[in-house]
């Protein structure tokens, strides 16, 4: 199974998804392969969010922002869009067997206090996900 999460820039919200859902799969027993991209990705990804995965425990080996042409867009089982520029600019695809859309804030300034709102509310979504209580 393929996974990928979109956001605008690949930065924050989908870098947090991929990290996220890498570790959390494993407790739900599946080894899907985990993807994330920007319709515009940026050049990097802010430090901060780079520390609070590692201090959560998440990997963080190989995170980069990619664009769509980086995964393997067309081969993807699930797509999850996570921006609003990420639904609309990802295009259809009838070989993606699943398309969900969820609505997260992006940080625009990435402060601790947001970063923290963000991760936990990513990880409760990827844990519906995967069914993991």
């Amino acid at each position: 199974m393929k996974i990928a999460f979109v956001s605008t820039q690949n930065a924050v919200r989908s870098i947090m998804a991929e990290s996220i859902a890498k570790k959390l799969s494993r407790l739900a027993l599946i080894s899907p392969e985990v993807y994330s991209a920007g319709v515009k990705p940026t050049d990097n990804i802010p430090e901060e969010v780079i520390e609070l995965l590692k201090e959560r425990e998440y990997p963080v080996e190989n995170l980069r922002p990619k664009g769509l042409a980086d995964i393997p867009y067309e081969d993807l089982h699930i797509l999850i869009t996570l921006s609003s520029e990420a639904r609309d600019g990802c295009p259809y695809s009838e070989r993606h067997m699943r398309r969900e859309h969820w609505v997260l804030e992006e940080c625009h300034i990435p402060r601790r206090e947001e970063l923290i709102k963000l991760l936990e509310q990513v990880e409760n979504l990827i844990r519906g996900l995967f069914k993991i209580s």
